[in-house]
């Protein structure tokens, strides 16, 4: 399954007032969409399928914690986001407060500083199963919200009567308050979300690597390991989405285990982390020298958006 995209408390909050529900899920490896949540109109579409790289000689890796992926050079990272979340929600109580209404945005970035490469190939934790090794904090529920507070957070939804434009006489600003805040972060450019194109290469190129045969060769030595194990799966990410992980609570069952260990172990006996690295890589590294322009004006956009938001948060306007 393909990682879930998260959706901000900001945007949470409105979906339960207006009866809207969302839900994903994440395999146990693989890239994770920590980013700012993406506007509607950023939502990525398919990179198109890349060469076969050369990559010359794999290293024996045991573990790419301490790594970072070609893309993460175009991505926000971890305390980029941190800025911005907390840009974003002073600007929206500033607005909100404007109509009489107090809004606190809880901080969606948090933990420690990562990279895509953090446990993108491994098992974070086997004596935790194919449980996350850092469990999302418990956030309280959002309160549910009156169609006019949601009108102004949000703005008003298609179809709406001309009065939803407005509350108690004064302007909503397009997309709302939530739009207003995102408009004057990004009036010097760039985007809130992570861009569409590498966002692409972080996802499609992952997909893509996985049906290289320097990488499906070691999926097969990983295989008969794990069959020489008790357990018959064709690729680590089958181990990792078994559906009986899924059932029993937070509580890794001694099944789930005694996968995760010999999976971890196996692994590490093919060096299918140091392949799947190094040819991954490879063609993040080959689509990136294939949109050099575009992925310098994202790089400029981040950025941009960054500085922004530190005005913001050293007390400045914009």
């Amino acid at each position: 399954m393909a990682p879930a995209r998260r959706i901000t408390p900001l945007i949470a909050a409105a979906l339960v007032a207006i009866g809207v529900f969302t839900a994903g899920c994440a395999t146990s490896t693989g890239p994770r969409a920590t980013g700012p949540a993406l506007p509607s109109a950023a939502v990525p579409t398919t990179l198109a399928p890349m060469p076969r790289p050369a990559i010359g000689e794999i290293p024996v890796v045991d573990s790419t914690d301490d790594k970072t992926m070609p893309v993460d050079a175009y991505l926000f990272t971890t305390e980029q986001r941190g800025q911005v979340d907390t840009a974003r929600g002073t600007l929206v109580a500033q607005c909100m407060k404007r109509f009489g209404l107090t809004y606190t945005l809880q901080p969606e970035s948090g933990g420690a500083p990562r990279t895509q490469a953090t446990h993108r190939y491994n098992v974070a934790d086997p004596s935790n199963g194919y449980r996350p090794a850092e469990p999302a904090p418990a956030r309280p529920s959002p309160t549910p919200m009156p169609p006019d507070m949601v009108n102004v957070l949000t703005g008003a939804r298609p179809g709406s009567s001309p009065s939803s434009a407005t509350y108690h006489g004064i302007p909503i600003p397009k997309g709302g308050c939530l739009g207003e805040a995102d408009a004057r972060l990004t009036a010097q450019g760039g985007s809130i979300g992570d861009s569409p194109l590498a966002t692409s290469i972080n996802f499609d190129l992952y997909r893509q690597s996985m049906t290289d045969d320097r990488l499906t060769t070691v999926f097969r030595k990983w295989s008969d390991c794990m069959r020489t194990k008790g357990f018959s799966y064709p690729t680590p990410n089958d181990a990792g989405n078994d559906p009986r992980w899924k059932t029993g609570g937070a509580t890794p069952s001694p099944q789930e285990v005694a996968a995760a260990t010999a999976d971890s172990t196996c692994r590490q006996q093919t060096n299918v982390i140091g392949t799947w690295f190094t040819v991954e890589s490879a063609y993040e590294t080959e689509a990136i020298q294939a949109h050099q322009q575009e992925l310098a004006k994202v790089r400029q956009g981040i950025a941009a958006v960054v500085k922004s938001a530190d005005v913001v948060n050293s007390g400045g306007t914009l």
